[in-house]
């Protein structure tokens, strides 16, 4: 049996340019997008929680936002997840553990699905300083093999094992 891990380090790296710049295009998912890598290979990357900190910083001195409140990934998800309230309602926001990528979430409807939903501009004009919007309309794309090229064969086996469908599921996944 292969030993896996969620990349849970301390240690941060910085993005390439070529990293970054998969990620913008997202034709091809870059690799650690699922947290997952097989022990004695690279690490994944790491974005800085002092960004989120900072994030969550930025919300509460804006007297539109309350209530914000932050969860960590933890074992059985890969990315952080916001919760903030303001005069048109409740709003989640995911931001992916690996890298600087955030989306709407519309429900946590089981452990396996993120529904996905467009957030608010004036939300994501907070967010975009320091990280990518990436749109409903793309996260619920299904997934084809293109996508998948550059991971490395932990993602790929954890994908396949959730029976993953949508880009969205990957990329912000609740695997355990």
């Amino acid at each position: 049996m292969e030993s896996f891990k969620l990349n849970r380090d301390p240690v941060k790296r910085k993005f390439s340019i070529y990293e970054v710049g998969v990620v913008n295009h997202m034709n091809k998912l870059p690799y650690g997008i699922t947290g997952f890598w097989k022990i004695g290979q690279r690490g994944v990357p790491k974005i800085d929680k002092l960004l989120i900190v900072q994030l969550i910083e930025k919300f509460e001195k804006h007297i539109e936002y309350w209530n914000i409140k932050m969860i960590e990934p933890k074992e059985d998800n890969i990315f952080y997840l916001l919760s903030i309230e303001n005069q048109t309602g409740s709003h989640l926001i995911g931001i992916n553990s690996s890298y600087p990528v955030f989306c709407g979430i519309k429900s946590l409807s089981d452990w396996t699905t993120v529904e996905f939903c467009d957030l608010p501009k004036n939300i994501v004009d907070l967010l975009i300083v320091n990280f990518t919007e990436l749109k409903t309309e793309f996260l619920n794309q299904s997934l084809k093999p293109e996508n998948l090229i550059l991971l490395n064969n932990a993602e790929l086996q954890q994908i396949k094992y959730w029976k993953t469908e949508k880009i969205g599921n990957v990329i912000f996944n609740k695997y355990d």
